[in-house]
């Protein structure tokens, strides 16, 4: 049995984790979302550590804001790290067997954030943020918060002027969904990407449910899904300031989603509504997870970690090659086995069941940073 080996670093600054813990019981990640009209949250886990010597020396990491990154031990020996981010809270967990300093039942729960979470606790104190780009206003939202520099992968689209009066976390999450954009929560950083940007799979392949190598990543199961959740027939875009744009199809009662945006003006957001209920408004099965059983896959671990949010990945399934965006993923593991599940959206292209669609068909693709 493949024994699955973690590597978890804790330092006061993002500079500073050297510090190893030992005995990883176990890791729980949850990353990014799982459908693409979800809002954006804060990247979160959980770390639980085996610490015999707890009660007699406590880790002084042990408190909330303490720097934390997850790793697994690769083929070769290498580490390759699955979430970045702060200890935003701590359980400790006593058992009754005590001698000689050593208490051999003791555990720490560490549960976790992603970077992200802090934009939701810096208030944006009405700023009056003023008309440009998507560039140029994050831009802006990095120089008033203080906070870490972001990753851009386009952004040109034209947004409106705005009063940020609550946190910068909701004005981030709105203009993500004005420019249909991805987020990667990832150490000190948040990689953005707006609509017409993805990020290529090449480095790591692509799921099959027939080939087990090095460029292909077995999966255990497989689910393909019609969206209820999303679907709709009438979409509205209501812009700030602006007046709403409504589009729909087929006839009344409507499965309406309604949207606030920040586009900059009434063509961009009807644009945006007809975009959305092109993607939307069919009922036709979709692509919506897999999951990998990490220890079954040749080569030893893959690298599956917070990073590849907004990933183009291929999906054989049955003879038939599928095509999805990787929106999110959760992550469970112990030393005995770990499994990873990936939740995919299909583009503004479709990927409906018995369908194939090609890289361009997405627009252009970035690779790397």
């Amino acid at each position: 049995m493949t024994v699955i080996q973690y590597k978890v670093l804790v330092g006061a600054t993002y500079a500073t984790m050297t510090n190893e813990l030992a005995n990883v019981q176990s890791v729980t990640l949850n990353i990014g979302r799982q459908h693409q009209l979800n809002q954006y949250s804060a990247n979160t886990g959980s770390v639980v550590i085996r610490v015999p010597g707890l009660y007699f020396a406590p880790s002084p990491f042990f408190v909330t804001g303490t720097w934390i990154s997850i790793s697994v031990r690769q083929a070769g020996g290498t580490y390759y790290e699955l979430f970045v981010g702060k200890i935003n809270n701590v359980t400790l967990s006593y058992g009754v067997k005590y001698q000689d300093s050593v208490g051999p039942a003791d555990y720490a729960t560490l549960s976790l954030e992603g970077s992200f979470a802090q934009w939701g606790r810096v208030q944006g104190k009405s700023y009056a943020m003023p008309a440009g780009t998507w560039d140029d206003q994050v831009g802006d939202a990095f120089t008033e918060t203080g906070l870490s520099a972001p990753v851009f992968a386009g952004g040109s689209t034209n947004l409106a002027a705005t009063t940020v009066s609550g946190s910068w976390g909701d004005w981030l999450s709105k203009s993500l969904l004005t420019v249909n954009g991805r987020m990667i929560d990832w150490g000190d950083y948040i990689g953005l990407y707006d609509q017409y940007f993805r990020r290529g799979f090449n480095e790591y392949g692509g799921f099959s449910d027939t080939t087990n190598d090095a460029t292909n990543h077995t999966y255990t199961n497989i689910n393909f899904s019609s969206l209820a959740d999303n679907y709709y027939t009438q979409i509205r875009v209501a812009p700030e300031g602006l007046a709403a744009q409504t589009v729909q199809t087929g006839s009344a009662p409507y499965r309406t989603y309604e949207v606030n945006t920040l586009n900059a003006t009434t063509s961009d957001a009807l644009a945006y509504a007809n975009r959305l209920l092109t993607t939307y408004s069919t009922t036709n099965l979709k692509l919506e997870s897999l999951t990998c059983h990490l220890p079954s896959q040749i080569g030893g671990i893959p690298a599956y970690g917070a990073n590849l949010v907004s990933e183009v990945v291929s999906v054989l399934f049955r003879g038939t090659t599928y095509y999805g965006i990787i929106e999110g993923m959760t992550w469970s593991g112990t030393p005995d086995n770990a499994f990873a599940t990936f939740y995919l959206s299909a583009g503004t292209s479709g990927l409906t069941y018995n369908s194939t669609i090609q890289y361009d068909q997405f627009g252009a693709l970035y690779n790397g940073y």
